[in-house]
C-alpha cells in the first residue's frame, strides 16, 4: 500500500502478512503503549513458546472443541500443535510456583503471536489472517475477587478505546455453546458473575445466547470502524475449567489449597485487526504520538544535506525522523511525503540555513509556515503528542 506499512505475499502464504519498517514501527508502538498500562495496573509480562505437546491441548480441551482451527506438526514421533491462544503456557506459569490468598490476583500478559487455521475464502487483508499477535492476558484470582477484577478490566478497555479515538458500538454477554466443557451449573454461576459485573455498572448489554468460548462465558466489546462496520475486539473470558484441568490451586486463609478462578482477557485482539481499523478510522493520516513517522526532513540541494543532518540528528534524539536528500525537485519530495502522509514536513533551504530556521508545512495543509526555530517545532511536536493529536 502507499502507507508501506505491510504486505501480504501469496507465495509465502494467505493471511501471513509481512510488516515492513514503518508498519513494525506502527506495531511496536502500540504494543509499547498497552504494555505501559498494563505493568501500571500490576501486570507481569511473560514468554512462552509457539508449540506444544498435543497432550496439552488435549488437557485443555483444545484438541477437541478447538481442533480444525489449529495447525499440527510431529517431530521425533511426537505430536505438537501450534498455539492459537497463549492460555497453555500462562497456566503453567502460574503453576511453576504456590501462590497464597494474600498475593492474588496473579496477572499475566503476553502480547504473542498465535496461529489459526482460518479458511481461504475468510480471508481478508489485516482483518482475517492466519498468523496475528494476540494482547492476551490471563488474570489468577479468588472467587471473591471475579467482580472487582472484570470491572477492572471493563475500564482499561474503555480507557484504550478512548486514547485510539475509537467509539464502542456495542456489549454483548455470549453464554454458554451447545460445544462446551464443564458442567452447565458452573456454567450458570459463571454467566450470572459476568452479568452482575455489567448490571452493577449499570453498562448496556445484549446477550448473545450460545457464543460463549467452549470453556466459559465471555463479555465481547465491539467497536464501529468509519465505514460502519462493527468488529469484536475486546473480550473477557470467565473460566472455572482449565484450573480444574490443570489443577491450579492456592493456599487459603485456613491454610488448605483452594481452586483459582482464571480470567482470559484481551482489548485489543488480533494487533493486526486493530492496525486495520486504526489505518481506515484515521484514514492513514495519524496523529502525531502514533504516526511511525513524525516528521520528515527535506533537503532543497544538496550543499544543504550537511546542515538538514545536523537538524535530523537533533530530532531523532526524542521523535521518530527520516529524510530525503535526493537529488529531486523540491515539489516531488514533499508531494511524496504527502502521499505517505507524514505529519510535520521540514524543508531546508538556504534562507533556513542562515537564520537557522525551518520552513514547516503540516500533514493535510498546504500552507508553510516559515521562521519557525528548532525549539518551538519541539515545543508543538511535544504538545501534539502529549495532546494525542
Amino acid at each position: 500500500n502507499k502507507l508501506g506499512l505491510f504486505s501480504i505475499e501469496d507465495e509465502l502464504g494467505a493471511g501471513l502478512p509481512l510488516f515492513h519498517p514503518k508498519g513494525a514501527v506502527l506495531f511496536r508502538i502500540i504494543e509499547n503503549f498497552v504494555l505501559d498500562k498494563l505493568l501500571k495496573r500490576g501486570y507481569q509480562i511473560v514468554k512462552t513458546p509457539h508449540v506444544y505437546k498435543a497432550g496439552v491441548w488435549e488437557k485443555s480441551g483444545h484438541a477437541n472443541k478447538y481442533k480444525e482451527n489449529m495447525f499440527f506438526t510431529e517431530v521425533e514421533g511426537k505430536k505438537f500443535g501450534v498455539k492459537p491462544m497463549n492460555c497453555p503456557g500462562h497456566l503453567f506459569i502460574y503453576r511453576a510456583d504456590s501462590h497464597s490468598y494474600k498475593e492474588l490476583p496473579v496477572r499475566l500478559a503476553e502480547i504473542a503471536t498465535v496461529y489459526r487455521n482460518e479458511m481461504s475464502g475468510n480471508l481478508n487483508g489485516l482483518t482475517r489472517v492466519r498468523g496475528f499477535a494476540q494482547d492476551d492476558a490471563h488474570i489468577f484470582c479468588r472467587e471473591d475477587q471475579i467482580e472487582e477484577e472484570v470491572k477492572k478490566m471493563i475500564d482499561l478497555t474503555f480507557e484504550i478505546y478512548k486514547d485510539f479515538d475509537l467509539k464502542i458500538d456495542h456489549i454483548e454477554l455470549s453464554t454458554m455453546p451447545a460445544e462446551h466443557l464443564g458442567d452447565e451449573k458452573v456454567w450458570k454461576k459463571a454467566e450470572n458473575a459476568l452479568e452482575k459485573v455489567l448490571k452493577d455498572n449499570k453498562i448496556k448489554y445484549t446477550v448473545n445466547k450460545g457464543d460463549g468460548a467452549f470453556y466459559g462465558p465471555k463479555i465481547d466489546t465491539h467497536v464501529k470502524d468509519v465505514l460502519g462496520r462493527s468488529w469484536q475486539l475486546g473480550t473477557i473470558q470467565l473460566d472455572f475449567f482449565m484450573p480444574e484441568a490443570f489443577d491450579l490451586t492456592y493456599v487459603g486463609e485456613d491454610n488448605s489449597k483452594k481452586r483459582v478462578v482464571m480470567l482470559h482477557r484481551a482489548i485489543l485482539g488480533a494487533v493486526e485487526r486493530f492496525m486495520a481499523i486504526l489505518i481506515e478510522h484515521y484514514k492513514g493520516d495519524f496523529p502525531v504520538w502514533l504516526a511511525p513517522v513524525q516528521a520528515r526532513v527535506i533537503s532543497m540541494n544538496d550543499e544543504l544535506i550537511p546542515y538538514a543532518q545536523e537538524i535530523e540528528k537533533k530530532l531523532s534524539e526524542n521523535f521518530r525522523i527520516d529524510s530525503d536528500y535526493r537529488s529531486e525537485r523540491v515539489q516531488k519530495k514533499v508531494k511524496q511525503a504527502e502521499i505517505e502522509k507524514i505529519p510535520a514536513i521540514l524543508v531546508i533551504g538556504n534562507k533556513e540555513k542562515e537564520k537557522g530556521t525551518l520552513a514547516v508545512r503540516w500533514g493535510g495543509s498546504k500552507k508553510v509556515e516559515f521562521g519557525i526555530k528548532l525549539d518551538k517545532f519541539i515545543e508543538i511536536l511535544n504538545s501534539k503528542i502529549e495532546k494525542r493529536i
